[in-house]
C-alpha cells in the first residue's frame, strides 16, 4: 500500500476519534508552550539590564528542568489513557488482516501529525504570550516597559529537539505495546474488568495511620528549612496514606453500603455501588491521582496569588532601616571590640560620600553574633546536632548583643549588672529565671518590646524560635564566640559589626547603588573581612527577581498539573463510559427507563467527582501550617497573605472542577445513550 494512504487513514483515525485525541493535542499544545516560554525568558538578555534580572533567569533555567520533567511525565500519561481507549480498534484492524507493520505504520504518521500540528500551534502561541510575560516580569520589577516583538531562535531549537525526543519515545511506546500484543486479547481488551475486590482492613487502617503521622508532621515542623527532609517525609506519607485509604478505605465502605439493604436496593443506589465496587481498585488509582493532584494544583495557584498580590511592595524598605547596609567580620582575636573596624568604616562611608557627591544623614552601628542552639532545661545548648537537619528537636536562633550597641541602635539607656541579660522571644517569651549558655550561666529580665536589631519583621520566628539577647559589654561576647567555635568548629559564627547607612531623601535608585558598589570598592582596598555590603535597591530587586522567577514557574505548573487533572477525569470518565455502555444497554432492556438511567449516573459522577475533593480540603487543611512556614521563603513577612490566597485558589480550582463536572457528566450520558 501507498504511503498516501497510510496518510489518509491517519488523518481519518485522528479525525474520528477526535473525543480521545483533542484533549491529548491540547495537552501537547500547553506543555510547547510553557516550555517554550521559560526558556525564552530564562535566556531572554532584556532582563539581564533589570537589577535582580540575572538572579531571575538562573530561577527560570532551573524551572525549565523541573517543567521539562512534569510535561514528560504528563504526556506519557495522557498517551497512556489515549492507548487504553483504541486497542480494541487495533484489534479489529488486525483480525480484519492488517498487518502489525501496518497498523505500526499507522500510528507513526498519526504522531507526525499531531507533532507537527502541536509545535506549530504551540510555539507561535509561546511567542505571543512570551512578549505579554515580559511585559508582565518589568512591570512586576518596576523596569521600564520594552515594546517590540519578542522571539528566541535557542528557545524554538530547545523545544523543538525536546519534543522530537520526547514524541519518538511515545512513539516506540505505542510501537511496543502493539507488537507484542495478542489480537485477541486487543480486541477483549476494553471488556476485561476488575473481580470484586476484597475488604482489607488491616491496609484501611495503615492508611489511616500513614495519612495521620504525615498531618502531625507537617502540623509540629517548626523549622521546614532545617527539617526538610521530615517536610518531604511528611508529603509521602500523606501521599501513600492518601492512595491506601482510597484503594482499601473506599472498598470498605461500599461494602458497608452494599450489605445496607435499605439504601443498596435502589435504583439510584444499586448501579452506582456495583459498578463502583465491581472495578474499585482501577478506580481508586484514578481518586488517588486526581486528589494528590488537586492539592497541589491548589497549593501551587495559592503560593502564585500571593506572590502576585505582593508583587508591588518592596520589601527591601522594611528589611533594610537605611540605604545601605554593611557588615564586617571581626578578627579571631577575642581582644578585637570592633572599635577600629568602626571608625575605619566612618572613615569610608565619608569618603565614599565624598566621592559620589552623596550625603550621609544618618549612621547606626552594632555589634552581633548569631547562634544555632538547641532548647536545653536551663537554657541553650551550643552542638554540633543544631546543624543537622535529621535533628530530632527544632533548633532555636539566638542573636546576641552588647547593651552599648543596643542603646546607640534604639536611643535607649539601659544597664546590665555583671552576669545579667536582657532576652526577648520573638515567638514565645523566655520565661525561666536563669540563662545557661555553654560556661556562662545569666540571671534573665525579660523585654518584651525590645528593638530586633531591625530585623523589625516575623520571618525568623516563623522558621525557627528566636531570641534576642543582650549581654553586659563586647567582651562577653567575643568569649562566648570563642567558646562556642571550641565546641562547633567549622560550623562556628563569628562576631560581626552590622552598619546602617541612610542617605539624603532624594536620593535616586541608581545614586544609592552607586554609593554602594563604592563603598564596597573602598572596603576591600582596606582588606576588610567583608560579609556583605547591598543597598536597598538591590535588595529588593533580588527579593522581586526571586518572586516574579517562582512565579512564573509555579504558575505553569499549576496550570500544567490543572490541565493533567482534568484531562485524567476526561480520559477516565469517557473510557468508563465506554465500558458502562454495554451494560446500561443491557439495563434498560430489562426495564430501567431513562430517567433512572440518568439518575443513576448521577449518583455515581457525583461520588467519583466530590470524594477527591473533599479529602483535597482535608490535605489543605491538614498542611496549612507547614506551606505557610514555606512561604517565607519567598514572601519575608508577607505570610499573613497566604490563608486568603488559599482561599481564593480553592474557589478557582471549585470552580473549574465544577465545570468539567458538567463537560463530563454529559459526555459520560451521551455515549451511554
Amino acid at each position: 500500500m501507498r504511503n498516501s494512504f497510510y496518510l489518509k487513514m491517519a488523518a481519518d483515525s485522528i479525525r474520528k476519534n477526535g473525543k480521545m485525541y483533542f484533549p491529548f493535542i491540547i495537552s501537547c499544545i500547553s506543555t510547547i508552550m510553557m516550555t517554550y516560554i521559560i526558556q525564552a525568558l530564562s535566556t531572554n538578555p532584556g532582563l539581564s539590564e533589570i537589577p535582580g534580572g540575572e538572579n531571575l533567569k538562573t530561577i527560570l533555567s532551573m524551572g525549565y528542568f523541573v517543567l521539562i520533567l512534569f510535561s514528560t511525565i504528563f504526556l506519557f500519561y495522557m498517551n497512556s489513557f489515549l492507548m487504553k481507549n483504541r486497542k480494541r480498534e487495533f484489534g479489529v484492524y488486525n483480525i480484519l488482516g492488517m498487518d502489525k507493520k501496518h497498523i505500526m505504520k499507522m500510528l507513526a504518521y498519526e504522531t507526525f501529525y499531531i507533532f507537527v500540528f502541536s509545535m506549530i500551534v504551540g510555539l507561535v502561541a509561546g511567542t505571543i504570550l512570551n512578549k505579554v510575560c515580559v511585559l508582565l516580569i518589568r512591570q512586576m520589577m518596576g523596569a521600564d516597559v520594552a515594546l517590540g516583538f519578542e522571539f528566541s531562535p535557542e528557545a524554538v531549537v530547545w523545544t523543538l529537539s525536546f519534543f522530537i525526543i520526547i514524541f519518538l519515545l511515545i512513539l516506540l511506546g505505542n510501537i511496543y505495546q502493539i507488537r507484542f500484543a495478542n489480537p485477541i486479547d486487543l480486541l477483549k481488551s476494553g471488556n476485561v474488568g476488575e473481580k470484586e475486590p476484597k475488604t482489607k482492613w488491616f491496609l484501611s487502617i495503615l492508611g489511616v495511620l500513614l495519612t495521620g503521622w504525615g498531618y502531625y508532621i507537617g502540623l509540629t515542623l517548626q523549622s521546614p528549612i532545617n527539617g526538610m527532609p521530615f517536610a518531604f517525609l511528611a508529603a509521602i506519607l500523606i501521599i501513600a496514606g492518601t492512595y491506601l485509604l482510597f484503594t482499601t478505605g473506599s472498598i470498605a465502605v461500599l461494602k458497608i453500603l452494599k450489605n445496607n439493604k435499605n439504601y443498596y436496593y435502589q435504583t439510584s443506589h444499586f448501579i452506582p455501588v456495583s459498578g463502583m465496587l465491581y472495578r474499585m481498585k482501577k478506580n481508586a488509582v484514578g481518586l488517588g491521582n486526581i486528589t494528590v493532584l488537586s492539592v497541589g494544583v491548589i497549593l501551587l495557584l495559592s503560593i502564585a496569588v500571593s506572590l502576585y498580590i505582593v508583587s508591588g511592595n518592596k520589601d527591601g524598605d522594611s528589611q533594610y532601616a537605611g540605604n545601605v547596609i554593611s557588615e564586617v567580620r571581626l578578627s579571631e582575636d577575642t581582644d578585637d571590640t570592633g572599635e577600629e573596624v568602626k571608625a575605619k568604616l566612618n572613615e569610608l562611608i565619608d569618603q565614599t560620600a565624598s566621592e559620589t557627591n552623596n550625603t550621609v544623614t544618618g549612621l547606626s552601628s552594632y555589634t552581633y553574633l548569631n547562634l544555632v542552639t538547641l532548647a536545653a532545661d536551663d537554657g541553650f545548648e551550643v552542638t554540633k546536632d543544631a546543624y543537622s537537619m535529621l535533628a530530632k528537636q527544632s533548633p532555636a536562633s539566638l542573636y546576641l548583643t552588647d547593651q552599648e550597641s543596643y542603646n546607640q541602635l534604639t536611643g535607649d539607656n539601659i544597664s546590665l549588672d555583671e552576669n545579667e541579660v536582657y532576652v526577648h522571644g520573638t515567638g514565645d517569651e523566655y520565661t525561666k529565671k536563669t540563662l545557661s549558655l555553654m560556661d556562662y550561666q545569666f540571671s534573665v529580665n525579660v523585654m518584651e518590646d525590645m528593638e530586633e536589631f531591625s530585623l523589625d519583621n516575623e520571618t525568623t520566628s516563623l522558621i525557627s524560635d528566636t531570641y534576642y539577647i543582650i549581654v553586659e559589654d563586647i567582651e562577653t561576647l567575643r568569649q562566648i564566640e570563642k567558646q562556642q567555635k571550641e565546641i562547633v568548629e567549622g560550623y562556628a559564627a563569628s562576631t560581626n559589626v552590622s552598619t546602617q547607612i541612610r542617605l539624603e531623601q532624594d536620593i535616586n535608585e541608581q545614586q544609592e547603588i552607586a554609593f554602594g558598589e563604592q563603598l564596597r570598592s573602598n572596603m576591600e582596598k582596606e582588606d576588610m573581612d567583608l560579609v556583605v555590603v547591598d543597598s536597598r535597591t538591590e535588595a529588593a530587586s533580588d527579593l522581586q527577581a526571586l518572586r516574579s522567577g517562582v512565579l512564573f514557574i509555579v504558575l505553569n505548573l499549576a496550570v500544567l498539573l490543572l490541565l493533567m487533572t482534568v484531562l485524567i477525569i476526561y480520559y477516565k470518565q469517557t473510557s468508563e463510559a465506554y465500558d458502562d455502555k454495554e451494560r446500561f444497554s443491557i439495563l434498560q432492556k430489562i426495564g430501567l427507563n431513562q430517567m433512572e438511567i440518568k439518575k443513576a449516573i448521577k449518583s455515581q459522577i457525583l461520588t467519583v467527582f466530590f470524594l477527591p475533593v473533599i479529602v483535597t480540603g482535608i490535605h489543605i487543611l491538614a498542611i496549612f501550617l507547614l506551606m505557610r512556614k514555606l512561604m517565607i521563603l519567598v514572601m519575608i513577612n508577607q505570610v499573613n497573605l497566604f490563608p486568603i490566597s488559599v482561599l481564593i485558589a480553592f474557589l478557582v480550582f471549585l470552580i473549574v472542577y465544577m465545570i468539567i463536572y458538567r463537560i463530563t457528566a454529559r459526555v459520560y450520558y451521551k455515549i451511554v445513550q
